[in-house]
């Protein structure tokens, strides 16, 4: 039985992305104290296990990524024409780049990475846009 997925998961997300140099702050935990722009926040949203086979099935840990930016020293025209875009292009190509695809635990592992919504709020130090990421982390067991 394998144990600790979770902090395995959660130690290689903050990996990939520390290695996004436009990427100022990470928090493993939902916050609204972020002290740098643009931050990545993510946390585990879901778990379902599903059954593949008799003997075989996939345990898939969901998590919520947020790329958030402030506003407060670019225009909200340059954060949605420019900022957000490189940034997401960014992550999306460090989680292409860093998922190794290989076993947590022995066990084969996948990932699946879709981008949701935008939302833009206006906070107590300016103008938020948040970018709403969906992470899918799939391990066959049996």
């Amino acid at each position: 039985m394998t144990t600790a997925i979770y902090s395995q998961i959660n130690t290689k997300i903050n990996t990939i992305l520390s290695s996004i140099t436009k990427i100022k702050a990470i928090y493993a935990y939902p916050t609204n104290d972020i002290t740098a722009y643009p931050a990545a926040v993510f946390y585990p949203s879901n778990f379902e296990n599903r059954f593949e086979t008799t003997g075989d099935n996939f345990k898939i840990y969901n998590y919520k990524l947020w790329i958030v930016i402030n506003a407060e020293a670019k225009s909200i025209q340059n954060i949605l024409s420019s900022v957000l875009p490189n940034v997401m292009d960014s992550v999306l190509d460090a989680f292409d780049d860093g998922w190794d695809f290989s076993t947590i635990g022995g066990h084969r592992v996948w990932n699946k990475i879709s981008t949701g919504g935008i939302s833009i709020s206006q906070e107590n130090q300016g103008i938020e846009v948040s970018a709403e990421i969906d992470l899918e982390i799939k391990m066959l067991t049996s």
